[in-house]
């Protein structure tokens, strides 16, 4: 018994994490029907995946796909052949990593700055910040790309004592770059920075470094090679027009930054203005000077800038610049806080032999970590509604997306949420926008000679035919859209 005591407070920030964040991330997961866009998408990827057995060219409704690489897409086919296709098993995976990913900050941050409480709060950081939340809780590829980010610095920084380690550091890099290519790649400087003496001695370690670089071509190189090989387009596309978003070199040196700091404030929310301060602090006091801060501080400076150059940011490409925020956010409050308790003991005032008493390590620690919780208790406050959903509901494009399963004709859908219709549907459909212009518009479809055919369109757009005397046949109808077909 005194050794399960003893375990348990040993781990018991933790344990504590895995309570609050075990909570946050899978309470009522499954409750709320995917997302139009990325989630349902990435989902009816996965999905083709689990059953096709085809892992290395995805498809989605019926064409190739390869605007990202297929780690995240893999951990939910295998998520799905596990437990089922369900919304809950599409954002298993990221919550399930969500969850490991603030654990692994907690180990990352004591390999940093070797305190606790450090790495408590930084983990609570990251983890209270409302768009980590809200991608966590999604099935999208953020919360795969955070945990493999962060293994990649942690096996990093224990491969600086132990180089039998590097081999891992590539591996979790290559699952990395497998994720998010061009972003993964901005790891590799940081890589490079935290195993600087070490790869400046390639002969002493040769053999480890050269069985990592082994293992990072073995697990990454087959799907970029199969894609190069089956598209002709494959290298534009994936690395140019989504990597880059067809961005020019010389774009990096002009600064768009007012958009990108606004998302990320919006992002971390009452976390911003503390990173802000944090890092002030930590250059001002010349901390940045400890080589393990300079590592954090130029990990946040390589990941965030790239960002900055662009007006094309979103909110949630900002969600990897988190790690480094919250290291340097929970480590700059608690040296400015020992700055400042150093300062009062030193003081020459008549409540000296007061201050000495009672401003100690102690006092400091519990003032740091209480205040770390209040503030991530505000932020949970703040945004829970926002991410745990109230109440469970099927909206019209989701529920008309499941009546028209039963039809076995080509389905043309008049709208744009394509991904959940083809996730809810489990058919290929052909989206009208994207169509000839004999079939671009539901008044034009039907004045086609089309004839084997279902159409999903919103109420009122079916009024069209109504205006046109077109005679149609209205299969399946709700509050919103109607299935129709030629009488």
């Amino acid at each position: 018994m005194k050794k399960i005591s003893a375990l348990l407070i040993e781990h018991i920030w933790e344990l504590i994490l895995i309570v609050i964040f075990g909570f946050l991330f899978f309470y009522r997961l499954g409750w709320a029907t995917l997302g139009s866009w990325d989630e349902a998408w990435y989902g009816s990827i996965a999905r083709t995946i689990s059953q096709t057995n085809e892992w290395m060219l995805m498809q989605f409704n019926g064409k190739p796909y390869f605007d990202h690489p297929p780690m995240g897409f893999w951990l939910m086919a295998i998520s799905y052949r596990l437990f089922g296709v369900s919304e809950f098993t599409t954002r298993l995976p990221s919550a399930f990593l969500g969850l490991l990913s603030t654990l692994l900050l907690y180990k990352t941050s004591l390999l940093l700055f070797s305190k606790k409480v450090v790495g408590f709060s930084a983990a609570l950081i990251l983890g209270t910040s409302v768009w980590y939340v809200l991608r966590v809780r999604s099935g999208n590829l953020d919360s795969p790309f955070v945990f493999f980010y962060i293994l990649t610095i942690y096996f990093s920084l224990l491969s600086r004592k132990n180089m039998k380690l590097f081999p891992i550091t590539m591996l979790a890099f290559g699952a990395l770059m497998l994720t998010k290519t061009l972003v993964g790649a901005s790891a590799l400087p940081v890589i490079d920075l935290i195993l600087f003496s070490q790869l400046l001695n390639p002969i002493k370690h040769w053999k480890w470094i050269m069985l990592g670089l082994a293992s990072f071509v073995l697990l990454v190189l087959p799907w970029y090679y199969i894609q190069d090989k089956t598209y002709s387009n494959f290298i534009e596309h994936h690395f140019f027009t989504i990597g880059t978003r067809g961005n020019s070199a010389s774009s990096y040196f002009h600064l768009e930054y007012e958009l990108p700091l606004f998302y990320l404030h919006m992002g971390v929310r009452k976390w911003y203005k503390l990173w802000l301060l944090a890092g002030g602090s930590l250059i001002l006091l010349f901390k940045f000077l400890k080589p393990k801060v300079f590592i954090v501080l130029v990990w946040n400076a390589v990941i965030l800038y790239p960002f900055l150059t662009t007006d094309e940011t979103h909110i949630w490409h900002l969600i990897p610049v988190y790690i480094p925020l919250a290291l340097i956010t929970s480590y700059g409050l608690w040296s400015l806080g020992s700055t400042v308790a150093a300062l009062i003991k030193k003081a020459k005032t008549p409540l000296q032999s007061t201050c000495k008493k009672y401003v100690t390590n102690k006092a400091v620690q519990a003032i740091y970590v209480v205040a770390i919780i209040v503030i991530a208790g505000f932020q949970i406050k703040i945004f829970y509604h926002e991410v745990i959903p109230q109440n469970r509901y099927i909206a019209d494009d989701v529920d008309i997306s499941k009546r028209v399963t039963k039809y076995d004709q080509t389905i043309y859908l008049d709208d744009d949420y394509l991904p959940l219709a083809v996730y809810y549907s489990e058919r290929n459909m052909n989206q009208m926008a994207y169509q000839p212009e004999e079939h671009k518009t539901l008044v034009n479809l039907f004045s086609s000679s089309e004839q084997n055919f279902v159409a999903i369109a919103r109420n009122w757009a079916v009024g069209n035919l109504d205006a046109k005397g077109i005679d149609y046949k209205i299969l399946e109808q709700n509050g919103s859209f109607s299935i129709v077909s030629r009488p």
